[in-house]
């Protein structure tokens, strides 16, 4: 499917469910100044600081790497793995987490402590921060207009995404690679937020046989033949770069390491599900179909 009945199809997709709002504040559990927030996401914080209320973030999980001022506040671990006595000590009027299993233990201790403790619906929809944002402006007293400016920038990057994938023929298979060194190397199977984002940018995951993520092995690159294979740049990295990759068994006989296909991006802007997720999905749209990428190089 490809041209206008794609670009039809594809936005039709995306906003099916969305549409701007001012329905954001006016029923907020949580009101005033002085209002302390932990955030336990890096889509949650990012969104957060969209909304203004960035100065309002007291702790942030190890995920919350942007903006810059999001490094700037005190870190509580990996959400699976949180101190529930460093949360109490930073006083929050109320918690933000991922809803998922490691987040729910982790905060078990804290749910008789009477603070209020959001779990954030998780989605690999590119429209997930709008969505995010309508969330917390139930939550929170928000700025006026802040989250119909997330909304608007969502929708300006995927019509930029539909114009790009308009000009495509055809779709490469990727491997989605996640590697820390030679000793933890894993692939990508269906319904993976790998897969989503490679659909998006108009690709097919090279690997179909399985759900989640697998151990990387020969047998898997012999099946898949990527003809593309993608990383996180922090994974690359730590394989050394293309040379220590293509040392590992199998990968210099892909036609992906054949013909210089790598393309390695900075994780959380890749697979966050942030407000800036559309805008990645346009650069690795570029990327895969070796288009020039015209904005968003510095992540």
């Amino acid at each position: 499917m490809n041209g206008l009945k794609y670009s039809i199809y594809f936005l039709g997709l995306l906003f099916a469910c969305s549409s701007p709002s001012t329905e954001n504040s006016e029923d907020a559990e949580v009101e005033g100044s002085e209002v302390r927030i932990v955030s336990l996401g890096g889509a949650i914080t990012e969104v957060l600081f969209d909304l203004g209320l960035g100065d309002q973030i007291v702790g942030v999980d190890i995920t919350s790497v942007y903006p810059e001022a999001a490094t700037q506040i005190p870190k509580l671990g990996h959400v699976s793995q949180l101190n529930a006595e460093a949360i109490l000590g930073l006083n929050p009027s109320i918690i933000f987490a991922e809803d998922e299993p490691g987040a729910k233990k982790s905060l078990e201790s804290l749910s008789e402590s009477g603070l209020p403790i959001e779990f954030v619906p998780s989605s690999e929809n590119l429209d997930r921060a709008y969505k995010l944002g309508k969330f917390i402006g139930q939550k929170l007293e928000v700025p006026e207009g802040k989250v119909e400016e997330i909304y608007k920038k969502i929708e300006k990057d995927s019509l930029n995404l539909v114009e790009v994938l308009e000009g495509t023929e055809g779709k490469p298979s990727v491997l989605f690679l996640y590697a820390r060194g030679t000793e933890r190397l894993m692939v990508a199977g269906k319904n993976t937020s790998a897969d989503a984002v490679i659909g998006y940018a108009g690709g097919v995951n090279a690997v179909q046989a399985f759900d989640g993520f697998k151990i990387l092995s020969p047998e898997t690159l012999v099946e898949s033949q990527p003809e593309i294979i993608l990383m996180f740049k922090t994974g690359l990295a730590s394989l050394d770069g293309k040379e220590g990759l293509s040392k590992l068994p199998g990968i210099a006989e892909t036609p992906a390491m054949k013909n210089d296909r790598i393309i390695a991006m900075d994780g959380y802007f890749l697979l966050g599900f942030g407000p800036r997720q559309a805008e990645a999905v346009v650069e690795l749209a570029q990327k895969i179909h070796k288009q020039k990428v015209t904005a968003y190089l510095d992540h």
